[in-house]
């Protein structure tokens, strides 16, 4: 079986079974950059979420801002920008 959503870090694929799964990857990803001190904005620009394939067999692909858009009206994040874990327990 091949995963519905695919995160992209630059030319490296990550593959996730769910947005809220391919979420997390990439805010961890950021949280860790944050942590170590490194160039941050240029990681946001390189990472991206592509989505499923649509009935005409085109797959979206979402920017860092516009799946942390998503990822708060999922309710994947909470007010303070961190992770919500009871919501990852129900997705």
């Amino acid at each position: 079986m091949t995963a519905n959503w695919i995160l992209k870090n630059g030319v490296q694929n990550i593959e996730c079974s769910s947005f809220p799964y391919a979420y997390r990857a990439m805010h961890n990803m950021v949280r860790k950059a944050m942590e170590t001190k490194q160039n941050v904005p240029e990681l946001m620009k390189q990472l991206s979420v592509v989505g499923p394939a649509n009935y005409k067999g085109e797959r979206r692909t979402y920017s860092y801002t516009a799946a942390t858009q998503m990822a708060r009206s999922q309710g994947l994040l909470s007010a303070d920008g961190q992770l919500n874990s009871k919501e990852f327990k129900r997705k």
